[in-house]
């Protein structure tokens, strides 16, 4: 006797050819239940943004965890007409809350100039996250940070190296409105400032040449070495004076100017190549 292939049943209905529109009309219908009735059996309120004025008000909250939400919601809107808010924030006790208002602040990059004294002071902060973080935000200011540049040059002494790394960003972003300082610092007797002051003037470039040319002429030994550090990182700008000091600098400077052109390496060629052929002797 023979057996008939088992047969998949819809509704006690065999699934065959006869039986396909039934059950289509049926997964339709599970579909569309699926799409209109929701996953979970309640969902989650979708609660809509504070305006500024009750954030602004937040901020005046004697609890840092209300403080710390509204600055991130102001942070999260773009608000810069809170700034002035924002920078009364700087010196709060709490120092979550000081940590996640100059991190907001860093956000609004030059916009938030006015935060530049309140940050300046957060420098000396006693938590080194603030102190880094501060620096960091004066250097998202750019030349608006000018004011800060001695702050700035004194905590190149931090004991922290990532404030000390910190401030060398922001020295350097600032630009030629710090060099003046830095060559100040880099002829401290202090090396933990000498350091990483030739460290942010060789970033800041060819405007710090002049200034770290006259300091190798002086011939202070630790002043002098630290400068023709910062040349050598200047690179192609520092190029020409230095093969200047070659031949009218006094022994040791011309050493040492030697030296910062060998560690500028093949970027120095072609003007040494150049003084030869004019007769310098290098």
């Amino acid at each position: 006797m023979k057996t008939r292939p088992p047969t998949s049943v819809v509704g006690g209905r065999s699934a065959g050819r006869k039986g396909m529109p039934r059950v289509l009309a049926v997964l339709s219908t599970v579909a569309i239940l699926a799409y209109l009735l929701p996953l979970h059996p309640v969902e989650a309120e979708i609660v809509p943004a504070k305006e500024l004025n009750a954030l602004l008000g937040d901020l005046n909250s004697s609890d840092p965890v209300v403080v710390a939400k509204a600055v991130n919601e102001i942070k999260s809107q773009r608000a810069k007409q809170a700034i002035p808010a924002l920078v009364r924030v700087v010196q709060h006790p709490d120092e979550i809350v000081r940590l996640t208002v100059i991190e907001a602040l860093s956000d609004f990059g030059p916009d938030a100039a006015p935060a530049v004294p309140a940050l300046t002071a957060a420098l000396k902060d006693k938590d080194p996250m603030i102190r880094e973080a501060a620096a960091l935000a004066l250097r998202s200011m750019g030349k608006q940070s000018a004011p800060a540049v001695p702050a700035l040059v004194s905590a190149l002494g931090d004991e922290s190296k990532p404030v000390r790394d910190a401030v060398i960003l922001a020295l350097a972003n600032i630009g030629e409105a710090s060099v003046q300082d830095l060559i100040k610092g880099l002829e401290s007797q202090d090396e933990t400032v000498r350091t990483p002051a030739a460290t942010a003037l060789g970033r800041i470039g060819a405007p710090a040449v002049p200034a770290l040319v006259a300091v190798l002429k002086k011939g202070d030994p630790r002043s002098a070495k630290a400068a023709a550090k910062a040349l050598s990182e200047v690179g192609t700008p520092a190029v020409a004076p230095l093969i200047e000091l070659l031949t009218t600098a006094k022994a040791e400077t011309s050493k040492l100017a030697g030296e910062t052109l060998a560690a500028i390496g093949a970027a120095a060629v072609p003007a040494l190549v150049d003084a030869l052929r004019k007769g310098k002797q290098p």
